[in-house]
């Protein structure tokens, strides 16, 4: 469910475009704020990219005159933030975003504003104990911010404290209920097995977004994934052309297009869509899918290429500061690589936040893998407790339990499985077809 996280909340959209700027502050130390790169798949300026470069520009411009307001170091910041998310060029704008944020603080270590964004930067680099921390202590100054609530919320669901992210929920919603807040309570509502009531929130999200702007489509893009899950392929593709009638170049809608079509068997058109969205947006997320197409394609050489990329992203993720130990995990085991590694990436990432599910299917599925599933039986039970409605993960029970001889619980897992997400992922769609033909004959008989 976190793949990718929908509590990064809709910053203000700023750019700019040109060469490094050097700034000289009163302390004498030099600050970077380079303009913005041109966007990908836009062959001249949107009015989108425009404004945010004007916007970009009277900011440094102020800071020339006065190095000491905090007001626009944040305004800055932002800029590159949203500019990460539009255009997945996390490597080039978080560093410089971060180090804005940092000289913010250095003149005011209390200041409300540089604080909860620099948490909203942390839950980016999926740092979330940090994330809690500042995002806690901005609350403590500012009560009545629904942005630091939902930062806080994105932290307390990673970290598997649910029930303190539902009441954080209550405290956006109280505070203004908006685009923001409507999404965050959709993915906890799905979280907690209801669909109906997340999709009902997601819609309201939306609704409350500006046509064509980037939260808007993301959360149009979100809400496409929760009919993708139940098997509602017409509608999937339905909001995912749509979003891409509002911004064409939206490389999430396309890798949606690419699931669905991937779904009905069409190969080709998933792979051309998913290279599309790859040539947009270096998100490694399109990489991974891509490897999961030629895996279940059996075409091993292509998987190798793929598989050797995103191991380099993973590894660049890495050396930026990115705690990625969950999802680089997660990739070995779907590929059947490097399981031992694989391990000790899943228990690591499962001291740090031992109550979110996403981290103990992980981890179950690293011990079943590395031949311990009496092991992973317990864990794999405990991801299971929120009764969320993720096919892969009772795919992965229905797995342990079969291995164990509990061919009851296994036949009973595989059902939900394909009950909760028909299709699963390519990867793993066939094998568990496999497994859900054996058990079925198991399960009548023994039944």
């Amino acid at each position: 469910m976190s793949k990718h996280l929908l509590a990064i909340v809709a910053l203000l959209v700023v750019a700019g475009v040109g060469a490094a700027f050097l700034m000289k502050q009163p302390t004498g130390h030099k600050l970077a704020i380079p303009d913005l790169s041109p966007r990908p798949g836009e062959s001249t300026p949107s009015v989108e990219f425009t404004k945010a470069q004007a916007t970009l520009a009277k900011y440094r411009d102020d800071l020339r005159l006065h190095p000491a307001a905090i007001k626009d170091y944040v305004e800055i910041a932002q800029v590159y933030l949203q500019e990460a998310r539009v255009t997945g060029k996390h490597h080039q704008y978080l560093p410089l975003a971060g180090n804005v944020l940092d000289e913010a603080l250095k003149h005011d270590p209390k200041s409300f504003d540089a604080m909860i964004l620099k948490a909203s930067m942390e839950m980016t680099l999926h740092q979330f104990v940090r994330a809690k921390e500042l995002a806690t202590s901005a609350i403590e100054q500012n009560p009545y911010s629904a942005f630091a609530y939902g930062v806080l919320c994105d932290a307390h669901v990673e970290l598997g404290e649910y029930a303190n992210a539902s009441q954080d929920v209550d405290s956006m919603m109280h505070i203004r209920p908006d685009l923001r807040s409507y999404a965050r309570a959709s993915y906890l509502r799905e979280l907690n097995g209801d669909r109906i009531g997340a999709i009902e929130a997601m819609k309201l999200a939306a609704d409350a977004g500006m046509y064509g702007q980037e939260n808007r489509e993301w959360a149009l893009y979100n809400l496409a994934n929760i009919f993708l899950a139940v098997g509602d392929l017409a509608n999937a593709e339905h909001i995912y052309k749509g979003i891409l009638d509002e911004r064409p170049s939206y490389a999430f809608a396309m890798s949606g297009l690419a699931q669905v079509a991937a779904a009905k068997k069409d190969y080709a058109t998933a792979t051309e869509l998913l290279v599309k969205a790859s040539q947009l947006s270096p998100e490694h997320i399109f990489i991974e899918q891509l490897a999961d197409i030629y895996q279940a394609t059996g075409d091993a050489q292509a998987e190798k290429a793929m598989v050797d990329k995103a191991m380099e992203a993973f590894k660049l993720h890495e050396e930026s500061g990115w705690n990625i130990d969950r999802e680089f995990a997660a990739f070995l085991l779907n590929h059947n690589i490097e399981l031992a590694e694989a391990l000790t990436r899943a228990k690591r990432e499962l001291d740090r936040r031992p109550t979110n599910i996403d981290a103990l299917d992980t981890y179950a599925w690293a011990l079943y893998l590395n031949g311990k599933p009496r092991e992973a039986l317990p864990v794999i039970t405990q991801a299971m407790r929120l009764n969320t409605q993720n096919g892969l993960m009772h795919y992965h029970a229905a797995i342990i339990n079969s291995v164990l001889d509990r061919k009851i619980e296994a036949a009973q897992e595989i059902k939900q499985a394909f009950d909760q997400t028909p299709y699963l992922n390519p990867a793993s769609l066939g094998p568990a077809r496999k497994l859900c033909d054996s058990l079925g004959r198991v399960a009548s008989v023994e039944g």
